[in-house]
């Protein structure tokens, strides 16, 4: 049975919640990406829009849409990114979706991972310190050698490196990802003579319907990451994606009573 995400026309909020978006609600296992804004032409944008405050770093605008400087892509695909994570989970009266999230941000910080040292791959634990403990979860872990080897590999590609090659050539994440957003674009190009980043949101669906449903595919998995995984790594902006599908995320170390666990029904 194919389970590709099939994003239509029609699409909503609700119905993402409705689906398989509320199986991933456990903490993300890599570490993602800082925030994307809101659109300025807000009559012709389906999803919430958003500012990019709480992020240390400078933004600017780039086809209506907020993009942090120094981002892993450049600032057009950031753009693009941000349109395409948009159309894939738009917000509505009961979510601000994965533009308010802060989903492409939580990608951009992943493929920035070794940027960082230690790298933003595996936060630490065991507590997050939102129910008292220290906030472990913000203390990255350093990796093993193969554990930096299998993870640079997965974002940079095997470049010819013989290490890296051991099981074949593999393009890494952030050129399947310049190559995907750039092939939205040269179709948005040649159906409607602009860029993807600025079509409607019904405009951007059908290209993606009509486009290589693996990437669209690869985009809706880490836009859900960034949307409803622990905040630790960029998305769920101030758990507006939890709070979305009713979920309070870690309890530790204060955890349940057993009356609680038995009885969940009475909040």
């Amino acid at each position: 049975m194919d389970h590709r995400p099939k994003p239509q026309p029609t699409l909503t909020r609700r119905r993402f919640l409705g689906g398989a978006v509320t199986l991933v609600c456990a903490t993300p296992v890599v570490g993602l990406g800082a925030a994307c804004g809101e659109r300025e032409d807000d009559d012709e944008h389906e999803g919430d829009g958003g500012d990019a405050g709480g992020d240390a770093r400078e933004t600017t605008t780039v086809d209506g849409w907020i993009v942090p400087r120094g981002t892993k892509l450049s600032p057009e695909r950031f753009a693009a990114l941000c349109a395409l994570m948009d159309a894939l989970i738009p917000g509505d009266e009961a979510s601000p979706g994965a533009i308010l999230a802060r989903a492409p941000w939580y990608l951009d910080q992943l493929l920035g991972a070794f940027d960082a040292d230690p790298p933003r791959i595996f936060a630490g634990g065991p507590y997050s310190g939102r129910h008292g403990g220290d906030d472990d979860f913000s203390r990255f872990q350093p990796l093993t050698r193969v554990e930096e080897l299998r993870w640079r590999t997965h974002l940079e590609g095997s470049r010819g490196l013989p290490e890296r090659e051991w099981n074949g050539p593999v393009v890494g994440l952030l050129q399947r990802y310049e190559s995907g957003l750039d092939a939205l674009d040269a179709a948005a190009q040649a159906a409607h003579g602009r860029r993807f980043a600025v079509l409607t949101a019904d405009e951007r669906r059908a290209l993606m319907l009509a486009g290589d449903a693996a990437f669209v595919e690869l985009a809706y998995g880490q836009a859900v990451e960034g949307t409803y995984g622990d905040p630790v790594y960029g998305g769920n902006f101030e758990l507006s994606g939890w709070a979305a599908i009713g979920y309070e995320g870690d309890r530790q170390p204060e955890g349940y009573t057993a009356r609680e666990m038995s009885h969940p029904e009475e909040g």
